[in-house]
């Protein structure tokens, strides 16, 4: 199939997958009203969906919460069997839906993620009390239980197989109002370290800071550094194609629209640096990584970019044997030192290169060397300066 195909089948396949929710939703809560899980042996119709049908724990709760609210407010089922509605926003939209407010309350969910309900709960049911405080807690990297069978490939537990470590928590963003939200963060005891070394050096200009003022000025300090960043396109161009592409990714779609994206943004040039397009206004837009990559390979071809992507494999060579010629030139055509060495018949012993010291804020750019010359490599974003 191509591409289209492909899109209209996921599309439909999408389709059915709502359709589905909805009658599901619908026949629970019929099945709920006249509580036939009761002539089943079931005690409620969450042990019925859990235990019989064999939904998990939150999936069952999910489709309860759901299930009774399209039951008491029918106009809630055409948004789920369009997709507007997914089932964890329907359970947020339980929380504050009620009869003086259906009408206005429903469309603000519509298109919402789970976070995005939240948010709104929040603004429509703040919590009473927000504590400002922070709470440290000790979580031990306990390596989880593994269950073999027993074997004779089974390996002893003394012979120091590597068990694997518990996976880091996720950032998780709990809104308590519409202005103050908790964030659970998991982090090292480095972080925490650096962190009470940063308030007490704030204390001087900022005494008693809390954590959030302390993080705040940090973060602060890291976007204006971020904004300094030396880049091949001005600053006030910058400012200019963001402002008229409203900070999105403008990569057309199939459908006639853009893309979208709001993360990982980049100037792109339409007509590229390397083919002698200008850094104006006009020549410049605003594409995601993903698409700025993507309109590099349709310019420049997938060989010649896999040099400059990390995640490709055939960005590498075999390594030569000691002393032998690479053939290799640099970008003023000369051969390298050990190429010298090679052709005058006696070995050369090179030191390493010497790297310049980087700031932990920067993070180097893959395939590239850094050096105590001040020789600039070609950027990622410009692969037509020279190859090789």
């Amino acid at each position: 199939m191509n591409a289209r195909e492909w899109s209209s089948r996921i599309a439909d396949l999408a389709r059915r997958e709502h359709s589905a929710l909805a009658d599901l939703l619908l026949a629970v809560g019929e099945f709920d009203a006249q509580a036939v899980y009761r002539q089943l042996g079931f005690s409620s119709l969450f042990d019925f969906l859990h235990r019989e049908v064999g939904l998990s724990r939150g999936s069952a709760y999910y489709r309860q919460v759901g299930a009774r609210l399209v039951r008491r407010f029918p106009e809630v089922e055409g948004p789920i069997r369009d997709g507007k509605l997914c089932i964890t926003v329907v359970s947020e939209l339980s929380k504050v839906m009620t009869e003086e407010n259906r009408a206005e309350l429903l469309p603000r969910f519509f298109g919402c993620s789970r976070q995005e309900a939240k948010q709104l709960v929040a603004e429509l049911l703040p919590a009473p009390v927000v504590p400002r405080r922070t709470v440290v807690t000790e979580i031990p990297l306990l390596a989880p239980a593994i269950v073999q069978p027993v074997g004779r490939d089974r390996p002893h537990p003394d012979r120091g197989v590597p068990i694997p470590v518990a996976a880091m928590a996720r950032t998780v963003i709990e809104p308590m109002t519409s202005t103050v939200s908790r964030i659970h963060l998991t982090v090292s005891r480095e972080f925490l370290a650096l962190l009470k070394k940063a308030k007490a050096g704030q204390s001087h200009v900022q005494p008693n800071a809390t954590d959030e003022q302390v993080l705040t000025a940090a973060l602060e300090l890291l976007v204006e550094r971020q904004a300094k960043r030396k880049a091949s396109v001005p600053a006030r161009v910058k400012r200019a194609v963001r402002a008229r592409d409203e900070g999105r990714c403008q990569w057309p779609t199939h459908d006639g629209g853009i893309f979208g994206s709001e993360v990982r943004l980049e100037v792109d040039h339409v007509r590229p640096r390397g083919k002698g397009g200008p850094s104006t206004v006009e020549n410049c837009r605003i594409l995601c990584r993903a698409h700025n990559l993507e309109a590099a390979r349709d310019v420049y071809g997938d060989a010649h970019m896999d040099l400059f992507t990390r995640s490709v494999p055939t960005a590498g060579e075999p390594a030569a044997a000691y002393g032998a010629p690479s053939g290799r030139r640099g970008p003023r055509g000369h051969l390298s030192r050990g190429d010298h060495c090679a052709a005058r018949g006696r070995r050369c012993m090179l030191a390493p290169w010497p790297r310049s010291p980087r700031s932990p804020l920067r993070s180097a750019s893959p395939g590239r060397r850094a050096s105590a010359s001040t020789r600039r490599s070609p950027s990622p974003a410009s692969p037509g300066a020279w190859a090789g």
